[in-house]
């Protein structure tokens, strides 16, 4: 039985058909009468949408109706609570992942039915069928979930409990097939529980296996991640991190718009924090800021309470753990002058909050260990007028603007500055500007920044770095140290062999990139591609 071309609101002209009424099949299926006539149409010129049934004689107009029932929502609860091992199972394995920002629900209402379990996004209704379901029973709730247009999916409570991986697999396959994706890029590949016991412990939050770097970090390449973990809150964070091997390595990531990673990929555990750790409060002249407020946000926040200071943190397009991680800067501050404290995740699950004296910040770093994550930071300003620090917040976007080439796929900023002397004019004397190898070009814009011209990989972007950073020595005979963070393998092994690789491999793989420098420079360049950095601008 299935109804065609209807909608919520619509009207239906609901046959008399086999034994009872129209309105008693109108109860089964959750639908509301109007006060109409049988034949009435639908909508002026239309004709009425129709069930797969024969029509007997006369019939009567109702409106779908998709709200659950009186009564539904309180049965949803009671069911919670009483929960079979299988559900309890079948929820284990579904609690906390998702796909294309699609969670699922347990012991959902819709209309007359409480679906098991339910993904909203995608329309997808996971059911376990224990000693209460019959065969009729499956079948009428089946037909009803699909004329509402939503996939079935049925599983035996000894298949959930025997079977754990098959059901898993039955349900990816699914959840991959239902969910859309950008054009050319695939589904990423959720990982099964069983994969999961194997490899990290459980978290309330998302875990993502072979999860790709190149869906958000600025540069748009590279590998992907052995296991993307984004937890519920900090306690989960601790939780997993004490339980996690100690010999598994852990990068936490912000936005990654200081980062290469490389085209093999990241192993190990990747940490990414979610909007739960993006939250601001103000507190007298200090602004505590979770570790995944971007730097605008805590920026603004501090304009809006009075407090200047921050301005600089307007430059720096990363997350405020990034920013305390690499001692981020940016005109003529940085967050050694302004951080109070922070507090920190531990690689074994402590949770500490260490004064800023405990980072050893020196420039573009601090010596927080690798593995070790901020997931909150206390900044303190000064009293101040909110004209005037409005005002220099918009001269340092127009700086950024004029200077930068915030609409090509960039990295920030690629070398720091020697001291006494500016990388972009080093880069610039050694005749670098517009230098190309493959995809990727240093910006006629600004030479410190190395851009992606659309179909670049990280080996060709970290071999324009390194043939740059060549050129300025054999001219200037100054060596420039790499400020943008680079990790991960090499999707093959380099011709200049393992020195090539120890070299690039760089210091703290731990680090959560930011931009972290922006030097002034005349624009030479037009703008091109719409950026990530334009889009958090907007954000």
């Amino acid at each position: 039985m299935r109804l065609r071309g209807c909608g919520e609101g619509d009207n239906l002209f609901l046959p008399l058909y086999g034994r009872g009424d129209s309105r008693g099949f109108a109860r089964r299926v959750g639908v509301v009468f109007l006060p109409s006539r049988a034949g009435t149409p639908t909508r002026a010129g239309a004709r009425a949408p129709s069930l797969d049934l024969p029509r007997r004689g006369g019939g009567e107009i109702v409106t779908l109706h998709k709200s659950p029932l009186p009564g539904t929502t309180a049965r949803a609860r009671a069911m919670r609570a009483a929960t079979t091992p299988a559900e309890a199972k079948l929820w284990g394995m579904l609690r906390g992942d998702q796909i294309a920002d699609t969670k699922f629900r347990r012991q959902a209402p819709i209309g007359p039915y409480i679906a098991d379990f339910l993904a909203p996004a995608i329309k997808l209704v996971i059911e376990a069928d224990g000693t209460l379901h019959t065969p009729e029973g499956d079948a009428g709730r089946t037909a009803f979930l699909e004329a509402q247009g939503y996939r079935v999916l049925r599983f035996g409570n000894g298949e959930i409990l025997a079977q754990p991986e098959a059901v898993w697999r039955a349900i990816e396959a699914a959840v991959r097939a239902m969910t859309p994706t950008r054009a050319g890029a695939s589904a990423p590949s959720l990982a099964s529980p069983v994969e999961r016991e194997e490899s990290v412990p459980f978290t309330a939050g998302t875990v993502e296996h072979d999860a790709s770097f190149a869906d958000f970090i600025w540069f748009r390449t590279g590998g992907a991640a052995q296991w993307l973990v984004r937890p519920r809150d900090l306690a989960d964070l601790a939780q997993f991190l004490a339980a996690l091997d100690p010999a598994m390595p852990v990068f936490p990531v912000g936005v990654g718009s200081n980062l290469i990673v490389r085209d093999g990929g990241v192993p190990g555990v990747t940490v990414r924090l979610p909007k739960a750790f993006a939250k601001i409060s103000v507190e007298g002249d200090m602004v505590r800021a979770g570790a995944a407020a971007m730097g605008i946000t805590v920026a603004s926040a501090a304009r809006d309470a009075g407090i200047a200071g921050l301005e600089f943190l307007r430059g720096i397009p990363g997350t405020a753990g990034g920013a305390v991680r690499m001692n981020a800067g940016a005109y003529g501050r940085d967050v050694a002058d302004c951080l109070v404290e922070a507090t920190v995740v531990r690689r074994d699950g402590r949770i500490n909050v260490l004064p800023a004296s405990a980072f050893g910040f020196s420039y573009r770093h601090s010596a927080l260990p690798a593995g070790d994550i901020v997931v909150e930071a206390v900044f303190r300003g000064r009293p101040g007028d909110k004209a005037a620090i409005t005002a220099e917040m918009d001269r340092i976007a127009a700086e950024r603007e004029a200077a930068q080439p915030l609409r090509s796929r960039t990295g920030g900023s690629t070398f720091k500055n020697p001291p006494g002397m500016k990388a972009w004019q080093l880069v610039d004397a050694a005749g670098c500007r517009g230098l190309r190898v493959g995809g990727a070009q240093v910006s006629e814009k600004h030479t410190n920044f190395l851009i992606n011209t659309g179909d670049a990989t990280s080996a060709d972007i970290e071999a324009l770095g390194d043939d740059v950073r060549a050129r300025v020595l054999a001219h200037s005979d100054v060596a420039l140290d790499w400020e943008i963070e680079r990790v991960g393998n090499f999707l093959s092994s380099p011709s200049t062999g393992e020195a090539r690789d120890a070299h690039l491999r760089g210091p703290g793989g731990g680090l959560s990139p930011v931009v972290t420098k922006a030097d002034p420079h005349p624009p030479r360049e037009t703008a091109r591609v719409a950026s990530p950095v334009e889009e958090e601008d907007k954000a």
